[in-house]
């Protein structure tokens, strides 16, 4: 690797390395060890936001940032960038969802055939409306579909399935399919609340037993300076999850049969959009509290005059779910606590020694931003809060790459970069990756909408070309058949309280991770010219100002 500095204002010439040789292989994985034992352990209490384990993980990264050497690039002269939270906790045996049709009354069960979140918007609602089925509630013109288009949507709770229509593009669709999406298209046509049908293809995504974990955990959301929560639409005045098996009635009289619309979504086929008969209620009752939990974020200030303002930034989340809710049930022996070994210390880890490769050498052209940030697991908070109350000029900012939950279980032969075909990135991580022998292969799970799911899609959302990396499920050499390592993680581990300091984390691999992101980061802080959308490319297009 080069670094290049600029004399005068016109020649470079190659002075140094900028990654120390005399950084050990050795010295690398026992840092990483170090970092990954220090974040995961069971002390940190799962790294909930707010909680003292996210705040000592917090100063934990603090204080690796001030031993590097780089500078605080948080509020008032420090590391950290407070992100004002509003947290709020569903009341026990408040949440209530009943259908009538005039001759008959059917309450639904909580969790077991419906599942509602505590409210960030108002402590308690009701709400009680007629219906329409808005099919997957997706209003694109750029993808020339519209399921508002023959419905009066106005004062009633719209009907949707979860997901998105077959022949999407994957990442295109994955921004239309999103919550915020669909929510801003129900309320453009007057919706006031949203029912959301669990469908069996959603399954095959998000598991409806996995809804259990989250009873008795907070929702989250950052609170503006009219002490209001970003994102929160007052219109909608309730919503809830409804699993398949128990939206039969919603349909009795419509139509066309619920087993229809599911074989539809199956197929592939579209979906018909109409009234349903009958009326929902929906009830809750939530508490609420202000609370603050810090993104920790430190700079290495560039070499060149000309665009050392200018930062490619980092981004790796600090936080993760907590404990389990306790049910009085527990043994001894139970495991309570979700320690994110590999969601997202992994993450973090490779974050911190990415910097410190850099500080051991010459500093790139342009300054790299590195930010751990809170709240992801509550929906991108922490990155969301950074991106739109940014602490540099966030036109400055010409990259940005994401490092969530790389699966640091085996020597791999590939990384997956989601978002590399939007942009010249996709190009970058592929010089870099190959100056390690490392494939760059396209998303594995176009399904699963990954690409809206974690830190860099809010920098995507201001228009600055993102990509999100992680390892791949190639091995190396061809002799270990990875796919089940990584697909029992997410099975078995994600999530979890076993996704811990138990797992055989293999850290070679995180050190070779590291190092093609140190790579990455220099070509992007060493190349004149900033990273680019592809011509007509629907994000570049988007959100590119």
């Amino acid at each position: 690797m080069k670094v290049f500095m600029l004399f005068g204002c016109i020649a470079m010439l190659a002075i140094a390395p900028a990654m120390a040789a005399d950084d050990s292989e050795t010295q690398l994985q026992n840092r990483l060890q170090s970092h990954i034992e220090f974040l995961a352990d069971d002390l940190m209490l799962g790294r909930q936001p707010g909680s003292d384990g996210y705040n000592i993980a917090a100063n934990y990264v603090s204080s690796q940032f001030r031993q590097m050497g780089l500078q605080p690039a948080g509020d008032n002269g420090s590391y950290f960038q407070q992100v004002p939270l509003r947290r709020a906790f569903l009341e026990p045996g408040s949440a209530e969802l009943t259908f009538s049709n005039g001759s008959e009354t059917i309450p639904l069960v909580f969790v077991d055939q419906f599942y509602m979140g505590p409210a960030l918007g108002t402590p308690s609602s009701v709400l009680e409306a007629g219906l329409v089925f808005a099919g997957y509630g997706i209003e694109a013109d750029e993808l020339e579909h519209n399921d508002y288009s023959s419905l009066e949507a106005k004062g009633k709770i719209v009907v949707l399935f979860a997901g998105q229509p077959h022949d999407f593009p994957s990442e295109e669709g994955a921004h239309f399919a999103s919550n915020t999406e669909k929510t801003k298209a129900a309320v453009r046509h007057g919706a006031v609340g949203i029912l959301m049908i669990h469908t069996p293809r959603a399954s095959q995504r998000y598991q409806w037993d996995r809804l259990s974990s989250r009873v008795g955990t907070p929702s989250m959301g950052w609170v503006n300076e009219q002490g209001e929560v970003h994102g929160v639409f007052k219109q909608i005045q309730a919503g809830a999850m409804l699993r398949h098996t128990a939206a039969g009635p919603l349909f009795d009289n419509a139509p066309v049969s619920l087993e229809t619309l599911l074989a539809s979504d199956d197929s592939g086929e579209a979906l018909a959009t109409f009234d349903l008969d009958g009326k929902v209620l929906m009830r809750q009752r939530s508490t609420h509290e202000l609370i603050s939990s810090p993104n920790v974020v430190a700079v290495l200030p560039g070499s060149d005059p000309l665009i050392a303002n200018e930062y490619v930034m980092y981004t790796a989340h600090l936080d993760h779910i907590g404990e389990l809710h306790q049910d009085g049930n527990e043994q001894d022996n139970d495991d309570l606590v979700n320690n994110g070994a590999l969601d997202n210390a992994s993450g973090v880890s490779v974050m911190l020694e990415t910097a410190r490769l850099f500080t051991q050498g010459q500093s790139p052209r342009r300054s790299l931003l590195f930010a751990a940030v809170t709240a992801e697991e509550k929906g991108l908070v922490g990155s969301e809060y950074f991106a739109m109350n940014p602490t540099v000029p966030i036109d400055s900012i010409v990259a940005e790459v994401n490092l969530d939950m790389p699966v640091l279980l085996y020597e791999f032969g590939d990384v997956i970069a989601f978002g590399a075909e939007h942009s010249s990135l996709g190009d970058t991580v592929r010089e870099a990756a190959k100056s390690f022998a490392v494939e760059l292969s396209p998303d594995p799970f176009p399904e699963q909408n990954i690409f809206v799911r974690s830190d860099h899609y809010p920098f995507v959302q201001q228009g600055i070309p993102s990509v999100f990396l992680v390892t791949g499920m190639n091995s190396l050499d061809g002799s270990i058949d990875t796919q089940p390592i990584y697909e029992g993680f997410l099975q078995e581990h994600y999530h979890k309280p076993s996704d811990d300091l138990n797992l055989p984390i293999n850290y070679k691999a995180a050190a070779k991770f590291t190092r093609i992101n140190a790579e990455i980061g220099e070509l992007l802080a060493n190349d004149p010219d900033r990273p680019s959308w592809h011509e007509g490319d629907f994000f570049g297009r988007t959100y590119a100002k």
